[in-house]
């Protein structure tokens, strides 16, 4: 458990967070946590943490919506217990502007939530359909 005032680097705070170094970093140059920069290397409060907690539970209740019969993926959507819909890398792809090498890219830096299986394949979350940074690359 973090101390209210302790400040940790990128690194501590993805671990505790749950999320890559590169998505904490995207954070603070987007403002959504708050931070500074101390001799080059940003230091994020822990309470931070929080924010980031209220922020995926606030995103949980977020649903995809249902692809239209003109945006429907070659391979079927699967849908996890929680009623979220994830999409292979492939099918994704063929949703979106973006090819399979970006949006295996875009998994790695964090910049599309999704997860990896137990073979080590990608599943990428359908809820990123909605947001509306990913807007614009949704094919209508």
């Amino acid at each position: 458990m973090s101390k209210p005032n302790e400040m940790l680097t990128t690194r501590d705070f993805a671990e505790q967070a749950g999320v890559t170094p590169s998505t904490v970093s995207k954070w603070l140059r987007d403002g959504k946590i708050a931070g500074q920069k101390q001799g080059g290397t940003w230091q994020v409060p822990a309470d931070q943490l929080a924010v980031v907690a209220a922020a995926a539970n606030a995103s949980e209740s977020d649903t995809a919506p249902a692809p239209t019969e003109s945006m429907k993926p070659s391979a079927p959507a699967a849908t996890t217990a929680g009623g979220r819909k994830d999409f292979s890398v492939e099918a994704f792809a063929e949703l979106t502007y973006l090819t399979v090498a970006g949006v295996q890219r875009w998994l790695k830096e964090g910049r599309l939530q999704g997860s990896q299986d137990a073979n080590g394949n990608w599943r990428v979350h359908g809820t990123n359909l909605v947001r509306e940074a990913f807007q614009r690359l949704v094919r209508k």
